[in-house]
């Protein structure tokens, strides 16, 4: 062992400190005594830790298509969806507070749960969350009957 490391092979490990020598440069391992904040499962580059939601986010892979006022229509997949919101995964640009129309395909074969409006409360990396503003009562039903049967 050379004297660099055999200098390093002689100093204690503590509680909150040790330093583990390789061929080129050292490495310090501290320990915090402070609590770290657990995450959330979130979606929003833009979330703080301490913001708590009423619905979980279940992960999904649904297709979509999204439309602002006009006759356009975007596609896109759902990559997180709760009983009030979705994250929406499309390399259309959004702005923060755009109001969308927004149809999401569960399965081939069924009817598109349908929001009337979904405002966009961020948008970032091409990804954008969604707050539904104004759901059917038959699709908010499929909604809540989907996220039961993923286990929400």
């Amino acid at each position: 062992m050379d004297q660099r490391h055999q200098a390093f092979a002689h100093k204690p490990i503590t509680r909150n400190h040790f330093e583990v020598p390789s061929r080129t440069s050292t490495f310090v391992f501290m320990h915090s005594e402070t609590p770290s904040i657990p995450p959330t499962l979130s979606s929003s580059p833009r979330e703080t830790y301490t913001e708590a939601r009423k619905f979980r986010r279940v992960p999904v892979e649904f297709s979509c298509l999204f439309s602002a006022d006009g006759p356009n229509e975007w596609s896109g997949t759902v990559v997180n969806l709760s009983r009030e919101g979705c994250a929406i995964h499309s390399t259309r640009p959004v702005q923060q507070g755009d109001d969308l129309r927004v149809l999401i395909f569960p399965c081939a074969n069924q009817t598109p749960i349908e929001v009337g409006v979904a405002r966009v409360r961020w948008a970032a990396n091409a990804q954008f969350g969604g707050e539904f503003m104004t759901l059917a009562s038959r699709d908010a039903t499929r909604l809540r009957d989907l996220l039961t049967l993923i286990g929400a």
